[in-house]
């Protein structure tokens, strides 16, 4: 028998240079997105978040809230990564150039402690497939959403806990030591700090210690396997028992553009789209061409659970269970791996919890394992043959070159599909305008592409009014394309409206964007604003605070709307009205000057000039911008012969004038 070092030699090699060498190779495959910035989604935990930026101060913070907190909803708990570019902030201020190569680094980390725990659970002697399986995984396309995305760090960092997690487990199934059972469940609850998606490795843990003592004859093969499998129930019970009741909110609400599944009432709809899910993952490992920032529908469409492609789908996933099965008494090395892609699979499925964008390749990061060392078990049988008296030493021969040279061709094309795709996630507009090509048919990613190009047209200081033109009507045609693949979408009808009034003073386009769009949700209180605005030009007061009201409806408060609605009543007779609308925006924005200059203004026309006076000079200490309470104040003064208070005022106003305050403008927008 071999000894060990023997075992883990591979062309006359060390272990330990393979490690460097996978190390090298990550950061082949990934060195390029050291010059990215950042990108899609990274505000959620760097690039200028808040709580990030207060580095080492806001970890209590961070560990204490949700991950993203929403006027509509609570997101999930995941303070592990955040701590880290917190901590990072810290030492690096803001640098993408440096959180680029960390995920680099801790990727390429991963990749090497994948090789580690794939040897300790299927052998050494198994150890050239399982380089070869780790190859293949560091190189796979799919893998570019998290590596290259500085928010997808929480994926690694599951990955990368989860794994030492079952190189402690193992070491308590041999050894039966409770230590290494403590320090397992530790790592383990760093990953569950991490994200939610560690949730499948309660199942897949135990499914890999169950076959290394196995493989190992181990008498308590049972018992240990089992105590490490319910301490890993019982702590991410515990856990999310205790994040749950601790936290405000813990889910989120669902857009029908990001995925129908909650919005779905046909049974056979929901099972269509959860299969097609699951056709999608096993196109996107065969052939990860074209990636995409995003999918959705209607880029994903809805179907029946007995069209061709669910059905397909279905039989496919059926098979693999069938295949484990059979395999689990004949070759349990392909059962195991073929059972650990059905249980990360799983939770991605749309089947246990809807997903974002249906379809989403970072769902692929833990189930891509078992494709790749699928691959590499088979490729590597391919090679394996021996020299006999008839010709089948040349069909192995044969065999063996055919499968030399697919996976060296599988091996180059994922590499340069990497590499590639890296260039891509260079920021987020790069991103979405190398996809967008193939992307016409998903609503949500049109929407985020307009988004984006009027966001940055937006902030352009140099922007010229030809440069505006062009770019208005880039993100117009987005929108429009958004609404082209979904009809009913509300949201991409406002902002299109938006585009109209404001970038291209086309109100004739404008105005029926809007009440379509408000005709489809009543919570769009910008769309109601904005009409609200338009028949208050157009001399009609009444549709006017129809509109306001609506708009106050949907977003009880709302400033702009209580101080046009409160103005129209004024205008209208209804004192009362006016007034009472003042005393809410009083209540609501105690430190505003708007409340107190327009009482100033109702109390002048009236005549009272104590009182006019009285709420005026509350106006300006609170920074009015506009001239005309000054003017006033200062008329009045120097008529009682004041010239103290006169002084005073319009010192005040040269203040006031320097800090550059603007009341709000006539038109909501982002």
């Amino acid at each position: 028998m071999r000894s060990k070092t023997q075992d883990s030699s591979f062309a006359g090699k060390p272990l330990r240079f393979w490690y460097g060498v996978i190390v090298a190779f990550c950061f082949i495959l990934y060195g390029n997105t050291v010059w990215n910035e950042y990108g899609l989604d990274d505000n959620l935990v760097t690039n200028h978040n808040v709580l990030v930026a207060k580095g080492v101060s806001g970890l209590y913070e961070i560990f204490t809230t949700n991950y993203v907190v929403d006027e509509k909803f609570q997101l999930d708990y995941r303070p592990l990564t955040k701590a880290s570019f917190a901590l990072e902030y810290a030492l690096f201020k803001w640098n993408p150039h440096i959180s680029h190569f960390i995920n680099i680094a801790l990727y390429a980390l991963s990749c090497v402690l994948l090789l580690q725990v794939m040897l300790a659970v299927f052998g050494f002697e198994n150890f050239r497939w399982i380089l070869i399986g780790t190859f293949l995984y560091a190189a796979h396309p799919i893998h570019t959403e998290v590596v290259a995305s500085l928010k997808n760090r929480e994926e690694i960092f599951v990955l990368l806990f989860t794994l030492l997690a079952t190189q402690q487990f193992l070491k308590f199934t041999d050894k039966t030591k409770y230590t290494y059972l403590v320090f397992g469940l530790l790592l383990f609850l760093l990953a569950l700090l991490s994200k939610i998606s560690a949730l499948p490795f309660v199942a897949s843990i135990p499914l890999l210690l169950f076959y290394s003592q196995q493989r190992k004859s181990v008498k308590s093969i049972w018992r240990n396997t089992a105590i490490a499998g319910v301490a890993l129930v019982v702590l991410s019970g515990v856990y999310y028992t205790v994040v749950i009741s601790s936290l405000p909110g813990f889910a989120r609400p669902y857009e029908y553009v990001e995925t129908p599944i909650p919005y779905l009432n046909n049974v056979s709809d929901k099972f269509g789209i959860a299969f097609l899910s699951l056709w999608w993952y096993i196109k996107l490992l065969f052939i990860p061409y074209p990636l995409s920032y995003y999918y959705g529908i209607s880029y994903v469409p809805i179907l029946p659970a007995t069209s061709l492609l669910p059905i397909v789908s279905l039989l496919i996933h059926v098979g693999i269970f069938m295949a484990a099965l059979f395999y689990w008494t004949r070759q349990r090395v392909l059962s195991v791996l073929l059972l650990f892609y059905l249980v990360q699979i799983a939770m991605y499925s749309n089947l246990v919890l809807p997903l974002a964008g249906v379809v989403a390749e970072r769902a692929l990061f833990f189930s891509s394992v078992s494709f790749t060392f699928l691959l590499a078990y088979v490729i590597m049988h391919l090679l394996k043959y021996k020299k006999s008296t008839s010709y089948e030493w040349l069909i192995r021969l044969q065999l063996s070159l055919t499968a030399s040279i697919a996976l060296a061709v599988v091996l180059i094309c994922y590499s340069t599909l990497t590499i590639v795709r890296n260039f891509d996630w260079k920021d987020t507009i790069t991103l979405y305008k190398a996809d967008i090509g193939h992307l016409q048919n998903s609503a949500k990613a049109n929407f985020m592409i307009a988004k984006e190009v009027r966001r940055l047209y937006r902030n352009d200081k140099a922007l010229t009014k030809e440069s505006l033109d062009l770019q208005s009507a880039e993100a117009a045609k987005y929108y429009r394309q958004a609404i082209s693949a979904y009809p009913q979408y509300a949201q991409a009808m406002e902002a299109l409206g938006t585009i109209y009034l404001t970038e291209r003073s086309n109100m004739s386009e404008a105005i029926p964007l809007f009440e379509q769009a408000y005709g489809l949700d009543s919570t769009l209180w910008r769309s109601a604003f904005n009409l609200g605005r338009y028949y208050q030009m157009q001399k009609q007061p009444e549709t006017a605070l129809l509109w306001y009201n609506r708009a106050l409806i949907a977003k009880p408060g709302y400033l702009r709307a209580l101080i046009e609605a409160a103005k129209l009543n004024y205008s209208t007779g209804n004192k009362a009205r006016a007034l009472a609308l003042n005393d809410t925006i009083l209540q609501h924005y105690p430190t505003s000057f708007v409340p107190y200059y327009n009482f100033g203004m109702y109390y002048m026309l009236e005549g009272d000039t104590t009182k006019a006076v009285k709420h005026f000079e509350e106006d300006i200490a609170r920074g009015e911008p506009e001239k005309f309470p000054y003017s006033f104040l200062m008329r009045h003064y120097l008529q009682l012969r004041d010239t103290m208070n006169a002084v005073r005022v319009r010192n005040t106003a040269a203040t006031n004038q320097r800090k550059q305050q603007h009341q709000p403008s006539d038109v909501v927008d982002e």
